[in-house]
């Protein structure tokens, strides 16, 4: 783990260029986050945070001293294919790159499936545009490392969210019992508690006549 934060930070230390891009992309995609859970009634700290997730992944694969040229053909015939693994340095970073968006957008938004499928797709969406932009190799152990941890987290996220539900559950107090209900009849005063309706003897139709209340 410490190896990984030492690789994290020395690449940002040597690319200013995406610092800056994380910096101002942070801001923008934070503020719009927020925006957008003001309007669905997400929380607001877990959307903030999200935004700034989705603002780590893009400025780390698509900022790039340089453009190519744009391909218009297929991005797909140009990937290298490759499988999940996290035996190198690189395919670990890969893999916990969008873990933080999982796991933020799920706590924002308490859509699992949602956050899951928009993990993949940013995924996809990353290697597409490296492809047809010359930014980088559109690599299938990228797609399947960045997938699995987003899917990971996300599932995480929604784990931690049954939890504490769960535990909010158990800390509420039960609510008080109710009082029964009283009404008249033609054949006299009835009392309705636990939905069965007792009818009252000729002592306790009085009494509860006495003490009901009357419209004038």
């Amino acid at each position: 783990m410490r190896t990984l934060y030492r690789d994290g930070f020395d690449y940002f230390l040597s690319k200013p260029d995406v610092t800056a891009a994380l910096l101002v992309g942070g801001l923008v995609l934070g503020a719009l986050a927020l925006v957008a859970a003001h309007l669905f009634r997400w929380n607001k700290p877990a959307s903030a945070l999200a935004g700034v997730s989705l603002a780590l992944a893009l400025s780390v694969t698509l900022v790039r001293p340089y453009w190519g040229d744009v391909r218009l053909g297929d991005p797909l015939r140009m990937c290298v294919p490759g499988h999940f693994s996290v035996t190198a340095g690189e395919a670990l970073l890969n893999f916990v790159m969008l873990m933080p968006l999982g796991f933020f957008g799920v706590l924002a938004t308490k859509r699992p499936l949602l956050v899951a499928m928009g993990c993949v797709s940013v995924s996809a969406g990353i290697e597409i545009t490296q492809a047809m932009f010359e930014l980088g190799v559109c690599d299938g152990q990228d797609f399947m490392n960045n997938s699995v941890g987003g899917v990971l987290a996300t599932l995480a996220g929604w784990l931690l969210l049954l939890a504490v539900g769960r535990n909010r559950r158990r800390q509420q107090p039960p609510p008080p019992p109710s009082r029964p209900g009283y009404g008249p009849t033609r054949s006299g005063w009835l009392v309705q508690a636990d939905r069965e309706t007792v009818p009252l003897a000729r002592h306790e139709q009085d009494t509860v006549a006495i003490g009901a209340w009357r419209r004038p």
